[in-house]
């Protein structure tokens, strides 16, 4: 009797990394398509040009650095760019930033992006960091006055309430707490309405404004298997928890929780980075935990932090410990899976402890 033995790994994927690449461009491109109809619409074609321009110049460095980087090391470029795909993260970093900043400032954050956050690690697939995020981080640390002067902008709603523990005055909804503390009533900022959230019809970082948009990309995207849907939805759920108790400790309404989701990156870096299976663990307990990492430091950083936004550094951070959290739920998933649920419940019961400590010290 004849027996045919296959090497590992046994499991087949029907999509390859190239096509799972390219649905992933394709939903990205769709997100950027609907940032320059809205700004045509909104501000003019100008401002719709800007939009284009900007992101050439960010595909032209991400592509041209790792075309130098094959050159200096004496690879064959369109192989090594067929396995690498730099234009993702160039594009990923263009809808990370506002339409204000200028060429010079995405062009180097991107370069270093692809470089340090990629390149040095031995590049795609090996990489710890997401190189999106990384270039997103060296903007806000050098480049955050590098913006285009002849452009009518405004403070997003998220730069806007930054510094204020993130109260909201929403309409009929002032919290009876604010009401009769000076130094909470002064902290309130008028935020958009969930509607203008949800549909985008605000300006903010190019790619992140609209909801509708990124939650229907998202969910092509899950359905076709180019991303783990365990972890946007883990992280949106978690998030929208944590919040509304942060909320309802100031007396602030149930969709208080749907604000954190649409404001921000929240949604975005849910869809588009954190789903990034090189920089998180490949089991999905392992996922659940990172993305309820992620979400614990996201409104830690919000409502505590000096800074605008908590997306960002929540999953540089958790990218950090995605080797702990891999070695953590090691082992057999169905044999392990009580204690990779009961590390699940511990996760959740420190996020809820953490987001009332923080209310209390912001009272």
């Amino acid at each position: 009797m004849k027996f045919t033995f296959k090497p590992s790994p046994n499991y087949r994927q029907p999509q390859s990394t190239q096509k799972i690449m390219l649905e992933l461009t394709l939903g990205l491109l769709v997100v950027f398509g609907f940032s320059v109809v809205y700004y045509a619409m909104a501000y003019g074609a100008s401002y719709a040009v800007r939009a284009l321009l900007l992101m050439a110049v960010s595909l032209i460095c991400g592509v041209g650095t790792e075309a130098v980087w094959c050159l200096a090391l004496k690879k064959n470029i369109k192989d090594h760019m067929q396995s690498s795909f730099p234009w993702v993260t160039a594009i990923i970093l263009t809808l990370m930033c506002r339409i204000d900043i200028s060429f010079y400032a995405l062009g180097v954050s991107t370069i270093m992006a692809i470089f340090f956050g990629k390149l040095v690690f031995g590049g795609f697939g090996q990489n710890l960091f997401n190189p999106a995020a990384v270039g997103r981080a060296i903007i806000f640390a050098s480049f955050t006055g590098s913006v285009a002067a002849d452009l009518i902008t405004s403070a997003t709603p998220t730069a806007a309430i930054a510094g204020h523990s993130w109260l909201l005055a929403i309409p009929n909804s002032i919290s009876t707490v604010c009401a009769t503390s000076s130094s909470c009533s002064s902290a309130l900022v008028a935020a958009p309405t969930l509607l203008e959230l949800i549909l985008g019809t605000y300006a903010g970082a190019m790619g992140e404004t609209s909801l509708l948009v990124i939650v229907l990309v998202g969910a092509y995207l899950a359905i076709r298997e180019v991303i783990d849907w365990r972890v946007p939805v883990t992280y949106m759920g978690t998030l929208f928890v944590l919040a509304t108790v942060y909320g309802l400790m100031f007396g602030q309404p149930l969709t208080y929780g749907l604000y954190h989701l649409a404001l921000g990156g929240a949604a975005f870096g849910a869809v588009f980075m954190m789903t990034d299976p090189v920089t998180n663990p490949t089991s999905a307990a392992g996922r659940i935990v990172f993305a309820m990492g992620c979400a614990i430091l996201t409104l830690m950083i919000r409502v505590k932090a000096n800074l605008p936004e908590g997306v960002l550094y929540s999953i540089l951070l958790m990218n950090m410990m995605s080797p702990a959290i891999e070695k953590l739920m090691d082992g057999n998933q169905i044999k392990t899976e009580k204690r990779n649920w009961k590390i699940v419940g511990i996760v959740a019961v420190v996020g809820v402890v953490a987001t009332v400590l923080c209310a209390l010290a912001n009272m």
